[in-house]
Formats: C-alpha cells, sequence, structure tokens
C-alpha cells in the first residue's frame, strides 16, 4: 500500500455535552457531546480539542480515543444506502471531530502517524458503533447499520499536541500496519474467523486500541456464544 497519503481537513467539530428528550425509543433521553458544531480552528491535546467534551468517558474520549476522524466518502455512502440527505457542513450526525477528503476506512491503517496542521496523531481502533447513533439520526437501524456495514469513521491518539485548523493536509508519516486497515478490522469484529491469520496479526498488534483489541478477543473466543454488541446497538 502506498505511503504517499495526503488528505484535507474539511470541517473540524466540536462540542458541549446536552441532554435531548427522546420520543418513541428504548431511552428517555441522550445525553451526549455527539452534536458537534463547525469551527474555523481548534487546539488538539492529548485528550482531544480542548473545546470539546465527552459525556460517557468510559466509552469515549481519553488518550487512545482523543479524536474522532471521518471520511467526506463515508458520509456519501451512508446517505446512498439509508436514504439520507445528511450535510457534512453543519452539526454532526456521528459526532466526528474531522472531515477528511481523500481517505476512508479503506485506506487509513492502525498505527498509522499523520501530521495535520501543528499536531501529529497515531491511528488507534475503528469506532464501535452504539445505540446513539440511531438516537441522534433519529434512524432506528442505524447503529446496526453502520457496525455491519463498516462505514463506522476511526480514532486517533496525539503524538504531539497542537492547532488543526480548516484546510489543514493530513499526510502519512509512518505506517506499521499496512494490512491491518479500518475496513479490515470492521470485518475481522464481525466475523473473526473469516481471515484467522488477520484477527491473530490483529490481536497480537501493540498498536490497536485497548477496547477494540477486548472486543476482538471476545468475539475471538466466543465465536457465535458473543452478545458483548447487543446491549450497546439497541
Amino acid at each position: 500500500m502506498s505511503m504517499q497519503i495526503e488528505a484535507e481537513v474539511l470541517f473540524i467539530k466540536v462540542g458541549k455535552v446536552t441532554t435531548t428528550k427522546l420520543e418513541n425509543q428504548k431511552r428517555e433521553e441522550l445525553v451526549s457531546a455527539i452534536k458537534k458544531y463547525p469551527v474555523q480552528n481548534a487546539y488538539l491535546t492529548k485528550t482531544g480539542f480542548k473545546e470539546d467534551e465527552q459525556a460517557d468517558l468510559r466509552h469515549h474520549g481519553g488518550e487512545n480515543k482523543a479524536l474522532f476522524l471521518f471520511a467526506k466518502t463515508t458520509y456519501e455512502k451512508i446517505n446512498k444506502e439509508c436514504n439520507t440527505e445528511f450535510k457534512i457542513d453543519g452539526v454532526s450526525h456521528f459526532g466526528e471531530n474531522l472531515i477528511l477528503s481523500n481517505i476512508d476506512e479503506k485506506t487509513v491503517c492502525i498505527g498509522d502517524i499523520y501530521k495535520v496542521g501543528e499536531a501529529i496523531i497515531q491511528i488507534t481502533q475503528p469506532r464501535q458503533p452504539c445505540w446513539k447513533l440511531s438516537a441522534n439520526t433519529n434512524k432506528k437501524e442505524m447503529t446496526k447499520f453502520i457496525f455491519n456495514s463498516g462505514l463506522t469513521g476511526w480514532y486517533a491518539k496525539v503524538i504531539k499536541e497542537g492547532v488543526i485548523s480548516k484546510h489543514d493536509k493530513l499526510v502519512l508519516e509512518q505506517r506499521v500496519e499496512d494490512e491491518l486497515t479500518i475496513s479490515v478490522l470492521n470485518k475481522l469484529i464481525l466475523n473473526p474467523y473469516e481471515n484467522e491469520t488477520l484477527s491473530k496479526k490483529a490481536l497480537a498488534s501493540e498498536v490497536l486500541g485497548k477496547q477494540f483489541l477486548t472486543s476482538l478477543e471476545k468475539r475471538y473466543k466466543n465465536k457465535d456464544e458473543d452478545k458483548q454488541f447487543e446491549i450497546y446497538h439497541s
């Protein structure tokens, strides 16, 4: 896979924790910072943009998931497959911090080190979708669709803090796991035995995010008996 990857930061989004009342859903309210709004620039710290928040720190945020990145083409694919018209230039529908051109789940690998603006980041894992995606988009099957389709986006940790601005370039500086793309990992979490060689490589990886690694270990060990995602998807 070529090392010559360069993307553009199309949008930067940050948000505060809010409470949204839900109607005709399993839960009564959505307490989350999933609704993020575009800004021209933001300072990226080790735990995320200084202006950004997360409500559920057990599953979101932290140094290993400091930044959530999403592709413009992923938005377009979701719109096409789900018959939606989500816009990328307004409030976030999927909790994304950055929307990027010229890059997606098939071209990004865990362990990738990128320079973006003043910051340097390293990719850690795919996003693991939960019920909040369905609640925020008001589409009951959205969480399951994203899980099954692999149109997840991905997380990064911060190696060097700094300002990121709209239209900055995201440039690949180093690749350490050229087979473990975000797309491959999303397929493995569905069925680790589809490619057991790659599953074992992922399980032995030193750069794969701990939460995704733990989920994959359970999936690999328990096979069809694994029910870990049922509570998060409904």
